[in-house]
C-alpha cells in the first residue's frame, strides 16, 4: 500500500507546482502591469495638468499617488508603537515615515518576486522554498487594497470632475487620450480589488472555519470572475459619472452627500456590534469610505448572520437612491442655467442631458443584470483545492 501510494504523491506534488506556476503566471503579469501602468497615467496627466498651468489639479493628482503609503505608514507605526517602545521604536518610526515615498512600488516588486519564484517552482531543485515563498503572508496586499480606494478611486472622481469643469453645459464632451487612458486603469484597477477582496475575506472565513489550509486559497471560477467584473465595472461607471456630474454643478455639496453616505454605513456597523473603541471607530470611518465606492465582505458577515445577497442587495438600493437623488438635482440645476439661452442651444443641451441620464441607467441597470448573474451562476463556492482532488481521485494507482 505504501509502494501504492509514492505515485499518487508524486503525482500531487507536480500538480501542484504546475497549478502554483499557471496561477502566478496568469495573474503576475497583469497585476503587476495593472498597478505600474495606474500609476505611470496618474503621473503623466499630473505632469500634462502642470505643464497646462492646472496647478491645483496637478498637485492633487499627483499627491492622490503617495496617500497609501503614507496611509500605510500610519497603520505600520501606529502596530509598531503597540509592540515596541523607547529608542527603537522612535527610530523605527522615522524610517517608516522617510521611505512612504517608496511604498507604491512594492507591490509592483512583490509582484515580480512572484513570477521569479513561480518560474523557478519547475526548474529548480529547491521547489519547496520557492512554494514556501509563494503562499508566504505579505502586507503588500494592504498597499493594493490602499492604492484601489484612497488613490484611483479619487483619482477617477477627480478626473471626471476636471473633464466635466471644462464645458458645464454639455459635461464630458471633450475627453482627452491620456485621461481616458487614466481613467481606465484606475476602473479596472478598483474593479479587480474588490473582486480579489471577496476572495480574500472568503479565503480567511475558510480558514477560520477549518475548511481551508493556511497555504490554501479561494479562488472563484473564471467565468464568476468575468460576471463579477463586469458588475463591479458597471456600477462604478454609473456612480462614479452621476458623483462627477453633481460636483460639476454643485461643488462642494458633494461632500454633503458623501458624509451623509458614510454616517449611514458608520451607524449600521456600530448597531451591528456591542464592542467600541477608538481604533473601530477609525475603521468603521475608513469602512463608511470604502463603501462610497464599493461594498465588501469585511468581516459583517462574523457580525449579522444574513444570506450572501442580501447586504448587497440593500446596498444597491441605497446607491439607487442616492445616484437617482443626484441626479434629479443636477438634471433640474443645469435646465434652469441654460433656460434664457435660444430654443436651439435648449434643445442641443437637454438632448446631450438626456443621453447622460440613459448612460447612468443603462450602466446601472447592465451591473444589476450581471450581479444576479454572479449569485445564480453556480461553482459561486468552490474550493480551490477541489479540482486538484478530483484528477486524484480519478487516478489509477499502479502496484509495485
Amino acid at each position: 500500500m505504501r509502494a501504492a501510494a509514492i505515485p499518487a504523491v508524486a503525482a500531487a506534488a507536480v500538480l501542484r507546482r504546475a497549478e502554483c506556476f499557471s496561477s502566478t503566471w496568469c495573474r503576475g503579469p497583469c497585476s503587476c502591469s495593472s498597478t505600474s501602468s495606474d500609476i505611470v497615467t496618474d503621473i503623466s496627466v499630473g505632469a500634462a495638468d502642470y505643464r497646462n498651468g492646472d496647478v491645483t489639479f496637478a498637485v492633487l493628482t499627483l499627491g492622490l499617488v503617495f496617500v497609501p503609503g503614507f496611509l500605510y505608514v500610519l497603520f505600520a507605526v501606529n502596530e509598531m508603537l503597540s509592540n515596541n517602545t523607547g529608542f527603537l521604536s522612535c527610530g523605527k518610526a522615522t524610517l517608516w515615515f522617510f521611505s512612504f515615498p517608496l511604498l507604491p512600488l512594492w507591490p509592483i516588486y512583490r509582484d515580480l518576486q512572484k513570477l521569479y519564484h513561480g518560474f523557478m517552482v519547475l526548474i529548480s531543485t529547491e521547489q519547496e522554498e520557492h512554494l514556501a515563498y509563494l503562499t508566504r503572508p505579505t502586507r503588500s496586499y494592504l498597499i493594493k487594497f490602499l492604492e484601489a480606494f484612497t488613490e484611483a478611486a479619487p483619482q477617477i472622481l477627480l478626473r471626471l470632475y476636471r473633464i466635466s469643469l471644462r464645458q458645464p453645459e454639455v459635461p464630458f464632451s471633450q475627453i482627452e487620450t491620456m485621461e481616458a487612458v487614466q481613467v481606465s486603469f484606475s476602473l479596472l484597477s478598483l474593479s479587480s480589488k474588490v473582486i480579489s477582496t471577496y476572495q480574500k475575506s472568503i479565503t480567511t472565513q475558510q480558514i477560520i472555519d477549518g475548511e481551508l489550509e493556511d497555504s490554501e486559497t479561494f479562488t472563484l471560477p473564471c467565468c464568476v470572475q468575468v460576471l463579477a467584473f463586469l458588475w463591479w465595472s458597471s456600477f462604478l461607471v454609473a456612480r462614479f459619472e452621476v458623483m462627477a456630474l453633481f460636483a460639476s454643478t454643485l461643488h462642494g455639496w458633494l461632500f454633503l452627500v458623501v458624509g451623509v453616505h458614510v454616517l449611514l454605513v458608520f451607524l449600521f456597523q456600530t448597531a451591528a456590534t456591542q464592542h467600541h473603541g477608538i481604533k473601530r471607530v477609525v475603521v468603521y470611518l475608513f469602512t463608511g469610505f470604502v463603501f462610497i465606492f464599493a461594498y465588501l465582505e469585511i468581516n459583517m458577515k462574523s457580525r449579522i448572520k444574513v444570506a450572501t445577497w442580501f447586504p448587497y442587495t440593500v446596498y444597491t438600493v441605497l446607491v439607487f437612491i442616492e445616484n437617482s437623488i443626484m441626479l434629479v438635482v443636477w438634471f433640474s440645476t443645469q435646465k434652469t442655467f441654460t433656460s434664457a439661452l435660444p430654443e436651439a442651444e435648449q434643445a442641443l443641451y437637454t438632448a446631450h442631458r438626456e443621453r447622460l441620464i440613459f448612460v447612468h441607467y443603462g450602466a446601472f441597470c447592465f451591473g444589476l443584470l450581471m450581479m444576479i448573474a454572479t449569485f445564480c451562476c453556480p461553482g459561486r463556492n468552490t474550493r480551490p483545492h477541489d479540482k486538484v482532488a478530483e484528477q486524484l481521485h480519478h487516478m489509477p494507482v499502479i502496484a509495485s
